[in-house]
């Protein structure tokens, strides 16, 4: 009898989660991606987001209640999305729940923020977002002009002012962390140490509570199990990943990608706990 996906799926979490979390020293090697036609990889590839470009598309800024932006206030951002013929978008279509997803981080991605603007009409969205110091910031626009696939937008905006100094990103030595009061293990398959650009990663989220060290139910966020965002150290390299809901659990989340570069790269793990999103961020090198 063949094996239904569902089941296939199931009888698989285990066996990946178990060989995350002993990984070290023994990594997956020499997994050619041309793509695989069937099998586990084949099937983890499913929900894989590809990195996708604007289409030629626009979602300019435009600032609206102050002239000038400054550190540590709350700034109303309006976006106009424009068609590559220089129209406004009429209709979008919901991507993970959401019409539009607008990502914020400093140049230096120190600091991160995901807001969902609210859809004005005519092409038009308007959103809070909150600029914790002077600086450089990117903005990255998420969203689905009706009939198109998923769009993407950046550019930059300057906040004037005071600036924090700059941080230099560092991979992290350990991959393991507290934020509020969850325990964060962040593991891949193959280790952390032998990702390779181009090449298929599994990377996976163990959540705990801190106190008791017992494993936590997750809650669905924006539809899936959980969101990754990505990032280079020169912001030039965007993948936002989709957990692989169907090989995750309440308390392991998975997600599978391509690093289009070598590098160092900055991931924030997004998650929801008791109506909490909880952010997770890491600092890896990719070879």
């Amino acid at each position: 009898m063949r094996m239904g996906k569902q089941a296939y799926a199931a009888m698989t979490l285990l066996i990946i989660v178990l060989a995350l979390s002993s990984c070290a020293g023994k990594p997956m090697r020499n997994v050619e991606i041309n793509p695989p036609s069937r099998g586990l990889i084949h099937y983890l590839q499913q929900d894989q987001m590809a990195n996708v470009s604007d289409r030629g598309y626009k979602a300019t800024i435009v600032t609206t209640g102050v002239s000038e932006l400054h550190s540590g206030e709350e700034a109303s951002i309006e976006l106009q999305v424009m068609d590559p013929s220089g129209q406004p978008v009429q209709h979008f279509t919901e991507d993970m729940t959401k019409l539009m997803h607008l990502i914020v981080v400093s140049s230096d991605l120190s600091t991160f923020e995901h807001v969902h603007p609210d859809f004005a009409g005519n092409g038009r969205f308007r959103a809070k977002v909150h600029f914790p110091h002077g600086g450089s910031y990117l903005l990255i626009s998420e969203f689905m002009p009706e009939g198109v696939g998923v769009t993407v937008y950046k550019q930059w905006l300057q906040v004037e002012r005071e600036k924090a100094a700059a941080k230099k990103l560092v991979p992290d030595k350990q991959l393991t962390q507290t934020v509020d009061g969850l325990q964060i293990t962040l593991s891949a398959m193959p280790d952390i140490a032998e990702v390779r650009a181009g090449d298929m990663a599994m990377l996976n989220f163990t959540l705990k509570d801190a106190a008791t060290g017992k494993f936590i139910e997750l809650e669905p966020y924006l539809g899936t199990a959980g969101h990754c965002v990505i990032l280079d150290e020169k912001a030039k390299q965007y993948l936002h990943v989709h957990a692989a809901t169907d090989m995750s659990s309440s308390s392991n989340v998975m997600f599978h990608t391509q690093f289009p570069k070598a590098g160092t790269y900055k991931l924030w793990g997004q998650f929801q706990y008791k109506g909490k999103v909880i952010v997770a961020p890491f600092v890896i090198e990719v070879k």
